[in-house]
């Protein structure tokens, strides 16, 4: 939520949009203590995404792997006359 007030206008985005300011977030005034479970919950979201993070980079080297084991040298080198199609 874009609520920093703009230099140029005056007014924040979100306040130009929607006609209010944003309420604080109620961790914001809140004790850690306070609300053991939305941190919990936030914990549980933040260490889920981190490990789709991880399976993303863990595939990608993967199919880096199996594609460079089929992948063939280029049949030519720099500084060789080749025809380029000029089709699309």
């Amino acid at each position: 939520i874009n609520s920093a007030r703009s230099e140029s206008t005056g007014y924040a985005p979100f306040f130009l949009n929607t006609g209010r300011m944003p309420r604080s977030m109620i961790w914001d005034s809140a004790d850690k203590s306070e609300y053991p479970s939305v941190r919990n919950f936030a914990l549980q979201r933040k260490l889920a995404i981190i490990a789709a993070h991880d399976c993303i980079l863990a595939a990608r080297v993967k199919q880096t792997h199996d594609a460079n084991k089929r992948r063939r040298p280029a049949p030519f080198t720099e500084g060789d006359l080749v025809y380029l199609s000029t089709k699309n």
